[in-house]
C-alpha cells in the first residue's frame, strides 16, 4: 500500500501509506506465501538538508539486499550506484554494498546466494515462510548482541513491544527486526447511498439486509437507464476475501480458515459453510458478475464500480487518498449525483466482525549468521533507522523536493522531480517504521481547506470508527503474516488442500442447485482427510498451546490500532 499511497500523493500533499505496489493479485502478498510490502515520535520526522555527520570510529563494511523493481530512471543510475547509496556512504558509518535481486524473483536469487556461501550480511526480505526457511537451516544471527549498536531499534521494542513478538523465534531470540505501520482496514465496503434513497432502503445492518439490498440494486434499475446492467456488489479476489470476514474466516487463496473453540485451534467449517452459502446465494441470483472468477485482480469490478454498475464496493484499503482524489472524480464525472459512504460489516449469523487489518507489524530484515563485522551491521541499521536520515528515501530533501505545508508535514514541491529522484529509494529503509509518525498517515495527507479533500478526511474517519471497533471480533486467530510458518512437508499439505478446497468451493458456487453448499463442505473434509490435514492442525495446536501468550495474536493488533488513533485525535 506504502507505494501506491505515496505516489499518489504526489498530486497534492505528500504522506506516506501502508504497502508498496508490485505485489500478487489482490495488491496484498498472500499470507502463507508472501507478506505485504509496506513502508516516529509525534512531531513530523521531515527529513533535513544538514548532513549527517560522518562516523569518526573505523568503518566496517556491510552487505545489504535491495529489491530491483526496475525502477531506477537512466538518469538516476542503478540500484547499486545512485544519489541515495553515495549519501549513505558519505554520511553514514560503514561502508556498504548494495546487491539487488530482482523483485519478482527475491526467494530463488536469495536461496542461490546463500547456497554459494555468497549471501549479503544484510537480508531485506518480505516473504515470511523464506524468511522463517533461513531460521530452520540455521543461516541467521540473532540480534540480541547486535542491539546496543541499535539504539533506534531498541526505543522501538520499548514503544511497540510487538515488534519484539513477532521477531522472536522458539529458542527465545530475536532474529528478524520489523517495522510499525500505519493499521489500515484491509477491505472496505463502500455503498451508493444515493441508490438507498432512490429504492426507498435503509443501509443494511445484517447481512439478510445485505442481501435485500444487494438485489435490489440488481433488479430495480437503479440508474434509470431502463436496462437490467446493474449489480448488488463485487465479488473478485480480494473482495471475496471481505465476504468471508463478513462471517468470521479469514480464508484466502493461501491461507485455511482456523477458528478457537474450547481454547483449541479448529477448522472454521461452519464459518466456511456460511460464507459459501451467502457467495452461492449472491451468484445464483445474479446480484455478482457471473463470470467474477475471471476478474482476477478486481480491475472489472473497480471499472463497473466507477461506471456506476455496482451498489456496494468492496475496495482494497490501499491508496485512500488517490482514491478520493481521482476513483471518486471519475465517478461523479461518469455518473453526476452519486454518492458513496462507508458500511460496517453487518451481523452474521456467526457473530458481528470487524474486517482484517493490514499488518501495522511487518518484518522484514535478518542477519547472515556468516556477517563477518556484527557491529558494523548494527550501525549502518541505527543510521537508516533515524528519522531525519530514513525520510530522505521517502520523501527526499527539503527545499529541493518538499516544503513544509499547513500542517506541519513534508509537501512536494514538484511531483515529477520528486518521481524520478526520490521514488525510487524507499526501499533502502524498508526496515523504517514509518507508522509512529502521525505525517505518514493517511490522513496527513489531506488538505481540510479543500472541500473534495475534507470529505474525504471525513469519509476516513468514518472507516475507522467502523473497522476499528474493538467491540467487533476480528475475524482469524491472527494476521496472516504473523501466522507460524509450515515445514516443507505441512506446507505442502497446506497447498494440496487449498488447490482442492479453491476448486469445490467454486464448483458449489457455479453449480446451482446441482451442487449444494453443504456437499461442498462435506468434499472438503474429505479432501482435508485424505491429505493428512490433521497434522496441520496438530501442529496448529502445539504452536498455540506454547505461544498464545507470546506470539503476535489478534488482541495485539488492536493495541496497535489504540496507540495510532490517539496520535491523530
Amino acid at each position: 500500500m506504502n507505494r501506491k499511497l505515496w505516489m499518489g500523493m504526489t498530486l497534492g500533499v505528500v504522506a506516506l501509506g501502508t504497502a508498496l505496489a508490485g505485489c500478487s493479485s489482490d495488491n496484498k502478498e498472500g499470507a502463507q506465501a508472501n507478506s505485504t510490502d509496506g513502508a516516529a515520535a509525534n512531531k513530523p520526522a521531515a527529513a533535513t538538508t544538514t548532513p549527517a555527520p560522518a562516523a569518526t570510529a573505523k568503518r566496517g563494511d556491510v552487505t545489504v539486499t535491495m529489491y530491483d523493481r526496475g525502477a531506477v530512471p537512466a538518469s538516476e543510475g542503478n540500484y547499486e550506484d545512485n544519489r541515495w547509496t553515495k549519501w549513505i556512504n558519505q554520511n553514514g558509518p560503514a561502508n556498504v554494498k548494495f546487491v539487488p535481486v530482482l523483485r519478482s524473483d527475491s526467494t530463488k536469487k536469495l536461496n542461490v546466494l546463500f547456497a554459494s556461501g555468497s549471501a549479503p550480511d544484510i537480508i531485506n526480505e518480505y516473504n515470511t515462510p523464506f524468511r522463517g526457511s533461513l531460521y530452520d537451516q540455521k543461516q541467521l544471527m540473532p540480534i540480541d548482541n547486535i542491539l546496543p549498536s541499535m539504539p533506534e531499534y531498541q526505543k522501538l521494542l520499548t514503544q511497540y513491544p510487538q515488534l519484539k513478538k513477532a521477531g522472536t523465534k522458539p529458542d527465545g531470540k530475536i532474529y528478524e527486526i520489523g517495522k510499525v505501520k500505519e493499521a489500515t482496514p484491509a477491505h472496505i465496503l463502500l455503498i451508493r447511498t444515493d441508490w438507498l434513497k432512490k429504492l426507498n432502503l435503509a443501509m443494511p445492518t445484517t447481512t439478510d439486509e445485505l442481501l435485500t439490498v444487494a438485489k435490489a440494486f440488481a433488479d430495480q434499475d437503479p440508474d434509470g437507464n431502463g436496462k437490467k446492467d446493474t449489480y448488488g456488489l463485487n465479488m473478485s479476489t480480494y473482495s471475496e476475501q471481505a465476504i468471508n470476514e463478513i462471517f468470521g474466516e479469514s480464508s484466502s487463496s493461501t491461507l485455511l480458515a482456523w477458528d478457537i473453540k474450547d481454547g483449541k485451534v479448529v477448522r472454521a467449517w461452519d464459518k466456511e459453510l456460511a460464507s459459501l452459502t451467502f457467495k452461492k446465494r449472491l451468484y445464483d441470483e445474479g446480484l455478482i458478475d457471473k463470470d467474477y472468477i475471471n476478474d482476477k485482480d478486481g480491475a472489472k469490478a473497480k471499472q463497473d464500480f466507477l461506471n456506476g454498475k455496482i451498489g456496494i464496493y468492496v475496495k482494497y484499503s490501499g491508496g485512500w487518498y488517490d482514491f478520493v482524489m481521482n476513483d471518486m472524480t471519475t465517478l461523479r464525472k461518469n455518473v453526476p449525483g452519486a454518492e458513496i459512504a462507508p458500511l460496517a460489516y453487518p451481523k452474521s449469523p456467526l457473530g458481528t466482525f470487524t474486517g482484517a487489518i493490514d499488518n501495522p507489524i511487518q518484518m522484514t530484515t535478518v542477519i547472515n549468521a556468516k556477517a563477518k563485522n556484527p557491529e558494523a551491521v548494527g550501525q549502518y541499521l541505527n543510521f537508516m533507522m533515524k528519522p531525519e536520515n530514513a525520510m530522505r528515501f521517502k520523501v527526499g530533501d527539503e527545499g529541493t523536493h518538499w516544503k513544509k505545508g499547513a500542517n506541519g508535514c513534508p509537501q512536494t514541491i514538484d511531483p515529477a522531480k520528486s518521481k524520478n529522484e526520490v521514488g525510487y529509494a524507499e526501499d533502502y529503509t524498508m526496515f523504517f517504521s514509518s507508522g509512529v509518525d502521525k505525517c505518514t498517515f493517511v490522513l496527513s495527507g489531506f488538505n481540510p481547506e479543500v472541500p473534495e479533500q475534507k470529505a474525504g478526511m471525513d469519509m476516513y474517519r468514518e472507516v475507522q470508527k467502523s473497522y476499528f471497533d474493538s467491540k467487533r471480533e476480528y475475524p482469524g486467530i491472527t494476521l496472516g503474516d504473523h501466522m507460524p510458518v509450515y515445514s516443507t512437508d505441512l506446507n505442502l499439505i497446506n497447498t494440496t488442500i487449498l488447490k482442492e478446497k479453491g476448486d469445490i468451493f467454486v464448483k458449489a458456487i457455479i453449480s446451482g442447485s446441482k451442487y449444494s453448499p453443504e456437499q461442498a463442505i462435506k468434499d472438503s473434509q474429505a479432501a482435508w482427510d485424505k491429505a493428512d490435514g490433521k497434522k496441520l492442525e496438530e501442529f496448529m495446536n502445539k504452536w498455540y498451546s506454547e505461544n498464545k501468550d507470546k506470539a503476535f495474536m489478534a488482541k495485539d493488533v488492536y493495541e496497535i490500532v489504540k496507540q495510532q488513533m490517539e496520535q491523530v485525535k
